[in-house]
């Protein structure tokens, strides 16, 4: 939970002021180095991950400082006379950081692992966003095409390198038609390539080396929105094309003037000036619908720049987007300084590994690792894989996808939810929120969770949770009602693992309070969220429905009602008839009389069930 992670960094934070006070901190330098590991070992949330980052960096600068100190203390011992007799007191057995090569060798692979990670995932993502993009009028896709070819041109001009605000861009090659023959746009594979292509490029800009525009990190994206509207701003960009591949207006009205001084006889001259005015008259008619048909496809383009805009910023890692660069763990080991095999936590669900024989168990999935000279294979369910350098591994194993990457004398194995499962989690927790922020009985549901999650620290007073207690949920907004529950849920969940058998607890709770149905009802709700698992396609069922986001608005039905659920920018908002619009993130809860509305979001992908409370 996010609160949780953060108390954990401030903790970080406060052992590193410490340190750098010359303070042993409490717990000793091996608290912050299990401390360290764990917070590498964890999925951050962007905010948290760059917090975490400065702080570690804040780290790794105060190992690099010691050794220079202790080199300064060690030449002034030598410069002292030799002690009678040696004085053996505690030995401060050196960090794996305090090594500064083999410390920095191992940070850079360590980097390069991360930036393998990074580019699967967004090849995943990109593929999922590519199978939205294909349908319909294409915007996005026909933009992406000649951002790609303009951009190419334009950076081979000497104007390119200090042309920030793209005054003096020319445009090399319009935006292509949808029913243009040379390209290609309704194939997924060729789809996810151009975005790719796209973020390659949104990656290259700025690092001093690719490309001579000196732009920093956080300039990237707004460049590249500059350069999409320019593309569409320029008239030649959208060109129009005249039905029938017949004469324009100008060339009809060089034609009439022509024939008015011709040497025809009066009758013909006459009638052929009338063919040529209802010519042009007619032409003049499908120019006009024609300029109406392109200035509607300038503001779909335009719109379409936005929703490219969103999508590099939502995944370029920071400080280009806000994305989170993926953490990788340091390697572990079977000797030195650093973390061991066998100290692997139970529930870790990434492990870096040197390149040599190991067997382990990450996440409940067995997994060996075979190496036999350049040759390195990984075992997933007793079947063989290679395992080669560049080349991402991804093997579905029952609800995961194990993921291995080799590099040099690395391996990093790591485990990530099926596409969908991650909605089924969502899913699952939305179940218990819908119960939690309904008012059924002066919410009677968060009402239980609060006195039961009280009485999982000690004794309780329950007429602190009596419904008078519940007297300013109504006032709260929805979304605030929900953050609230959902810590609150969180919380629960957290101390039920310090609790063991806590969940029986819910009976003394919901009789203590009269909430004896609705206290059944919580449990089980509660039980099928803290045990979830991930379903699989022979279990998975229930009314479940499953869209994706894409430029028209989707719509969820739920008996009567319908929302709509509509993304903007870099927002996705639901709405109602007669409601405000509601920002969703990952998880809303929409209420309805009887139960709610649960929606899921995972990148661009929705998830929606119906929810019965009373």
């Amino acid at each position: 939970m996010d609160f949780e992670l953060s108390d954990l960094i401030e903790l970080f934070a406060y052992k590193l002021d410490d340190l750098a006070a010359g303070r042993e901190p409490r717990g000793g330098r091996g608290s912050i180095l299990r401390l360290r590991r764990r917070l590498l070992e964890t999925k951050l949330p962007g905010p948290l991950a760059k917090r975490f980052r400065e702080e570690d960096r804040r780290w790794r600068e105060l190992q690099t400082a010691e050794p220079a100190a202790a080199a300064g203390a060690e030449a002034s011992a030598r410069a002292e006379p030799p002690a009678a007799e040696l004085d053996l007191g505690i030995v401060d057995l050196p960090l794996e950081e305090d090594v500064p090569a083999e410390g920095a060798l191992t940070q850079g692979m360590l980097q390069a692992l991360a930036e393998d990670v990074y580019w699967a995932g967004l090849r995943r993502d990109l593929k999922r966003v590519a199978r939205g993009l294909i349908g319909g009028q294409r915007y996005e896709l026909r933009l992406a095409y000649a951002f790609l070819q303009n951009f190419e041109a334009y950076a081979q001009t000497p104007s390119f390198a200090r042309d920030f605000n793209l005054s003096k861009f020319t445009l090399s090659e319009p935006i292509p038609a949808l029913s243009d023959p040379l390209v290609t746009l309704d194939d997924e594979e060729i789809a996810a390539a151009l975005l790719r292509e796209v973020f390659q490029i949104a990656l290259r800009l700025g690092d001093g080396r690719t490309y001579p525009l000196p732009l920093p990190p956080e300039g990237v994206v707004p460049y590249l929105r500059r350069f999409l509207r320019r593309i569409i701003e320029t008239p030649e960009s959208l060109p129009l094309a005249v039905p029938g591949g017949g004469p324009t207006t100008e060339e009809l009205r060089a034609a009439l003037d022509e024939a008015r001084r011709s040497a025809l006889t009066a009758h013909e001259r006459e009638q052929l000036v009338r063919d040529l005015e209802a010519k042009l008259r007619e032409v003049a008619a499908q120019e006009r619908r024609m300029r109406m048909v392109a200035e509607e496809d300038r503001r779909r383009f335009m719109a379409a720049a936005e929703r490219l805009s969103a999508l590099l910023r939502r995944y370029l890692p920071t400080p280009r987007g806000e994305a989170a660069m993926p953490v990788v763990p340091e390697p572990l080991g079977d000797s030195g300084a650093g973390p061991k095999l066998d100290e692997l936590d139970r529930e870790a669900t990434m492990v870096t590994l040197r390149r040599m024989p190991t067997r382990l168990v990450l996440g409940g999935v067995p997994l060996t690792l075979s190496v036999a000279g350049e040759h390195t294979q990984l075992t997933v369910a007793d079947e063989d894989r290679p395992l080669k350098p560049g080349e991402p591994l991804m093997v579905p194993y029952e609800n995961w996808e194990v993921w291995a990457f080799l590099r040099d004398d690395y391996v990093h194995v790591r485990l990530e939810m099926r596409e969908g499962a991650q909605l089924s989690a969502l899913l699952s927790e939305g179940r218990v929120l819908a119960h939690l922020v309904h008012p059924h009985r002066d919410y009677a549901y968060l009402r239980l969770l609060r006195a039961f999650s009280a009485r999982l620290k000690g004794p309780v007073n329950y007429e602190e949770f009596a419904p008078e207690s519940a007297a300013k949920f109504p006032e709260a907004s929805l979304d605030t009602l929900e953050a609230f529950a959902r810590k609150g849920l969180g919380v629960v969940k957290d101390r039920l693992k310090r609790t063991p058998g806590g969940l029986k607890l819910m009976r003394e709770v919901a009789t203590s309070l009269g909430l004896e149905p609705e206290g059944q009802r919580l449990l089980r709700v509660l039980g099928d969220w803290l045990n979830f698992r991930p379903p699989t396609r022979e279990t998975l069922g229930g009314e479940l429905g499953v869209s994706t986001i894409a430029g028209e608005p989707v719509n969820v039905k739920a008996g009567n009602l319908v929302l709509s659920v509509r993304q903007t920018d870099d927002a996705v908002y639901v709405g109602a008839a007669g409601a405000v619009p509601r920002k969703l993130g990952d998880l809303l809860i929409w209420p309805l009389e009887e139960g709610a509305v649960v929606i899921a979001r995972e990148g661009s992908r929705l998830a929606h069930t119906q929810v019965k409370v009373v």
